[in-house]
């Protein structure tokens, strides 16, 4: 039997999408679930993600999606507040100065570090794994901030970290500068295919696990659509997301899984 850990690490984007997501892990559809503590809805949506985590304890992982970039995220930390207000800079401009070695170092781990004891402090409980938005995890000089944050909360377990690259070169740095910190990478998976057709899902989803290593990490976006999301998403992510939910929720995405001899861990 192979294992897989199917994931979604957009919880905290809009309410449509929270609670489609605590009801597919709750019904063991999805096996991790990461929280962006940035965005302004997380102050209202941790509250019913503890009640999930209650209902499912140890049969799903919970964590945290560390985000530096992107829309609709907003700094935690006092500093970064300072500097950048209420914008984060965008993922380009990261991996730029990162390239260059211009990175601010400190800024970064301080908001790392907030972020982190914003997810414990609210849910409670230690993170069971941590991802960062938009792939910014593949720089190594990101990556070094990202380990020392976690290195610094003193978590009695180390969380697992999602690779944002599939195994390889890349993923092999990542790994030993993880080791030096006693984290370990879960390797990154092909994620579910992007296509609004539920019928073309099922179908392509019977095959989508293949030759995928033991514990691959496979990143899903399921959601239902709300006026939040209307808003801020194109018209075709929302219909991707609705899409995932429907057939995820479906006994026929079980039955694949049984069929193909796939575990969701």
């Amino acid at each position: 039997m192979k294992r897989i850990t199917l994931g979604a690490l957009d919880y905290g984007l809009a309410f449509g999408v929270d609670r489609a997501l605590r009801e597919l892990v709750e019904k063991g559809r999805l096996s991790a679930l990461g929280a962006i503590v940035a965005t302004e809805l997380w102050a209202r949506e941790f509250r019913p993600l503890q009640e999930t985590v209650e209902r499912v304890g140890e049969q799903a992982l919970f964590g945290i999606t560390l985000a530096f970039s992107g829309d609709r995220i907003a700094p935690v930390s006092a500093r970064m507040q300072d500097v950048y207000g209420d914008r984060m800079k965008s993922r380009e401009t990261l991996l730029r100065r990162a390239f260059f070695r211009l990175l601010p170092d400190e800024l970064l781990q301080e908001e790392a570090q907030a972020q982190l004891a914003r997810y414990s402090v609210l849910m409670k409980r230690q993170p069971d794994f941590v991802a960062v938005r938009e792939g910014l995890l593949q720089s190594p000089a990101i990556a070094r901030i990202v380990f020392r944050a976690i290195e610094r909360a003193g978590y009695e377990t180390p969380p697992l970290i999602i690779s944002p690259v599939p195994p390889g070169l890349t993923f092999m740095r990542l790994s030993r500068i993880a080791k030096a910190c006693n984290l370990s990478l879960l390797p990154k998976a092909d994620p579910l295919p992007d296509t609004s057709d539920a019928e073309e899902l099922h179908r392509l989803l019977h095959n989508h696990f293949d030759g995928m290593g033991d514990r691959s990490f496979v990143a899903a976006i399921p959601g239902r659509s709300d006026d939040r999301l209307q808003r801020d998403e194109p018209r075709k992510k929302i219909l991707i997301r609705e899409c995932q939910y429907e057939v995820l929720s479906s006994e026929r995405f079980f039955h694949t899984l049984d069929k193909k001899d796939v575990f969701l861990n």
